[in-house]
């Protein structure tokens, strides 16, 4: 045999055994089928712990938007010996102002979460009358109205977080959203059951649009600071009464149970859905009058709800730790 002939020969066994090599390395489609079928086992056990980790996170983050929010409530009443106050629209209370310009307690602090020229540019419409085209609904004001701040928002609910047209007095009217609302009480919100709450400011909580009339103190708290809620969540897609800075909008009450969230959601049955709610899984955090933030369950009983929202109703309401 020549040796070109044995080379060839060489050749032929040599590229066999590779191949032989290379079928018994490679994986078969039963193997591959089951590899694949493990993996996704292992992406569906991992996708709810990562969204378990990202909601946890949000959940944090919210409650230090509330803890920012109830620093500043104190720091504006060491700085003005009272809580901040709303302005209705509307002539109603005992004391109406001759100019009722619609803002929110909300405005009323923006210094004391660093936005002081945010305030003085908002300062420029406290001279005005709503419904007359003054106020908040002056030219300076509606371009003030369309300010989204960070600090307002929840980043559980993504519906808080562009501009909104559909909200009461504002249909039409493009504003920013708050998820975070003022505790007005355990008053019901319809009349003439709130008449005495619209009409003389005298609801049983610490926020509502009428506040201006008989400014609170924290001494007015008589139940405790430390079992009275002061600020609460709120869900933007279920009300629309979530206009952040005005101040028929930054409050709701608590005579509805905590996280009633109707399906689908009905946001403009006002009566009922000016209440508390979240989505996080199982309840809502609330910011008390003492400044702490605390979560507290949608199944805490209806009348330990009740009483905490109120500052001097006498109950005996504490927070399980």
């Amino acid at each position: 045999m020549s040796v070109a002939a044995a080379l060839a020969v060489l050749r032929t066994r040599h590229l066999w055994v590779d191949r032989n090599a290379m079928q018994k390395k490679g994986m078969s489609l039963v193997e591959l089928l089951v590899v694949i079928a493990i993996i996704g086992v292992l992406i569906g056990m991992l996708l709810p712990a990562v969204q378990a980790a990202r909601e946890t996170a949000r959940r944090i983050s919210c409650s230090n938007n509330l803890k920012q929010l109830g620093i500043a409530v104190h720091a504006y009443h060491d700085a003005f010996r009272g809580m901040p106050i709303s302005i209705g629209p509307w002539t109603e209370g005992g004391r109406p102002t001759r100019q009722r310009n619609g803002k929110g307690w909300m405005v009323s602090f923006l210094p004391q979460i660093e936005e002081s020229a945010l305030f003085e540019q908002f300062a420029r419409t406290f001279a005005g009358d709503f419904f007359s085209g003054g106020g908040l609904k002056s030219a300076i004001g509606l371009e003030l109205m369309k300010t989204k701040l960070p600090a307002f928002h929840c980043p559980s609910d993504g519906s808080s977080r562009g501009l909104s047209q559909t909200q009461f007095q504002w249909e039409g009217t493009e504003v920013a959203l708050t998820n975070y609302k003022g505790v007005m009480g355990n008053n019901e919100v319809k009349l003439p059951v709130l008449d005495e709450c619209y009409k003389l400011g005298a609801c049983n909580g610490l926020f509502f649009r009428t506040t201006y009339q008989r400014p609170l103190k924290l001494a007015n708290i008589t139940d405790g600071t430390s079992n009275t809620l002061m600020i609460g969540e709120d869900v933007v897609r279920h009300n629309d009464h979530s206009a952040a800075f005005y101040a028929n909008s930054d409050w709701c009450s608590c005579e509805q149970s905590l996280n009633y969230l109707p399906s689908p959601a009905t946001p403009k049955n006002w009566t009922q859905v000016i209440s508390f709610r979240s989505n996080h899984s199982g309840g809502a955090s609330f910011c008390l009058a003492d400044g702490s933030v605390r979560f507290v369950s949608q199944d805490v009983h209806e009348n330990t709800y009740r009483g905490l929202c109120t500052k001097n109703g006498g109950e005996v309401a504490t927070l399980e730790e």
